[in-house]
């Protein structure tokens, strides 16, 4: 079933169940979508612009009534402007979800559909603030943003979960500056939490558990991510790792340079790495269990002292 763009602009969360295929298609939808209202706002900053040269152009020609109107229109464009921001989504977010799907498609069992929830509303949103609270002289304001929730299955019978969490902070104070005059002061602080969890058949992995005490020697991530947690169980492994410097700041893929005498800047986060590795790691640890359990049909040694 198609995506109901008029349903999605009541909430900004997009929400199904469905073949891989499916939620591709609905992603791309949400990419054109975005990129209209991107388009959108763009013609409104220009039109405001541009009304406001017109207005001062009249205003010098004496024409009172005509500039009015148009300074008048130019005010209206901005406050549509301001208003239809939450319409901008963040590409990012739809762009790593697509990037996985069509990374893992191969391997996802064909006949089992995913399971999306994707909020793609405003992080600062109203509904995802936890807390309000002062701090000496800055007024901060919490938000908790669990925006991706994945489930899926593996074609070998594996269940995989995939969540990523933002926690930031806004600060807000009046300060004098150096002029004297009272100015607004703002920062932003955040963290990226990405977890990723395999659900399996204990049969198919005996001595799981057993493996919670090596589990972090199989664990490979980038130098700049840190590892948080690591659970093992007898039927599931689960890890969460924290994207490092600034966490919020991250990209869907890194970009390979040109050439290469071309210089490049890297950003500190490449989340589809990122997760494919805490993927491959967890894998690593489910392969230990095989290559400690004795081969069929090959006899144990004897133990010591039955001879």
């Amino acid at each position: 079933m198609a995506l109901d763009t008029s349903e999605f602009k009541k909430t900004y969360v997009y929400e199904a169940r469905a073949p891989v295929a499916e939620v591709l298609a609905d992603l791309k939808t949400l990419g054109e979508l975005d990129a209209w209202a991107e388009r959108r706002r763009i013609l409104m900053g220009i039109g405001s612009f541009v009304c406001v040269c017109l207005s001062i152009s009249f205003l010098i020609l004496s024409q009172w009534l005509l500039s009015a109107a148009l300074f008048a229109t130019s005010i209206a464009l901005v406050i549509l402007w301001t208003r239809s921001k939450h319409t901008d989504l963040e590409n990012r977010r739809y762009g790593l979800v697509s990037t996985l799907l069509q990374r893992f498609q191969v391997d996802l069992d064909a006949n089992a559909p995913v399971d999306v929830k994707l909020d793609l509303a405003p992080e600062d949103d109203a509904r995802k603030c936890v807390g309000k609270l002062k701090r000496g002289r800055w007024d901060c304001e919490d938000f908790t943003d669990a925006w991706l929730s994945l489930h899926g299955r593996f074609a070998d019978g594996t269940h995989l979960h995939l969540s990523v969490v933002e926690h930031f902070q806004k600060r807000k104070r009046y300060g004098r500056g150096s002029s004297g005059k009272m100015k607004l002061k703002t920062k932003r602080k955040g963290k990226t939490l990405l977890q990723v969890g395999l659900r399996v058949k204990p049969e198919r992995f005996p001595g799981l558990a057993s493996q919670a005490a090596n589990a972090k020697k199989a664990v490979r991530l980038p130098q700049e991510v840190i590892l948080s947690r690591l659970d093992v169980a007898q039927d599931r492994v689960a890890m969460r790792a924290l994207l490092g410097r600034d966490g919020r700041d991250w990209v869907v893929r890194r970009t390979k340079p040109t050439s290469p005498s071309e210089l490049v800047v890297l950003p500190p986060n490449d989340a589809s790495r990122v997760v494919t590795m805490m993927l491959l790691s967890l894998y690593q640890v489910l392969g230990a269990t095989h290559r400690q359990a004795p081969s069929p049909g090959r006899k144990q040694p004897p133990a010591r002292g039955s001879r």
